[in-house]
């Protein structure tokens, strides 16, 4: 079970505008929560980890390419992501509400908003978890750690 994790993420960032301290906050965090505690592994292959895993959103599309250890590539994964654009876009407006009323002092909304981004939080997850389990096998905690981070990068 000790192979069946990420050790290391690589992000192709395809220039994106790293401006917005929220969104690098988030990315951050992503990549520190999924590298500290994880499971993935390949359905096809069994022990091939641990992995290095490249992340990217391309065209509307997610691209994972994974390596072991080593640096070798061993897998490569693609699909579409048309079903976590709204998801994507709701979760970032709540994040922004959130972020918005803890910079305001306006406490007695946070908790509720927090609700909602955390509603939205899980469905994306859930969908995402739907996606990469046609090819890997992972658990919940994972996949909402990888929906932050390609939320990161798609916003």
């Amino acid at each position: 079970m000790e192979n069946n994790k990420i050790l290391k993420i690589e992000i192709d960032q395809n220039d994106h505008n790293e401006s917005d301290e929220f969104i690098r906050y988030e990315r951050e965090a992503a990549v520190h929560d999924l590298i500290s505690e994880n499971l993935f592994e390949i359905n096809s292959k069994k022990n091939y980890g641990p992995f290095i895993m490249k992340i990217s959103l391309k065209e509307g599309s997610l691209f994972i390419n994974l390596k072991n250890k080593n640096g070798d590539e061993i897998y490569f994964f693609n699909s579409s992501i048309s079903r976590l654009k709204k998801i994507f876009k709701d979760y970032h407006s709540a994040c922004s509400n959130y972020y918005e009323s803890i910079k305001n002092g306006s406490i007695d909304k946070i908790e509720e908003i927090e609700k909602v981004r955390r509603k939205i939080h899980n469905e994306g997850a859930e969908n995402l978890l739907t996606i990469l389990n046609k090819d890997f096998t992972t658990d919940i905690n994972t996949s909402r750690r990888i929906f932050t981070l390609m939320y990161s990068l798609y916003i």
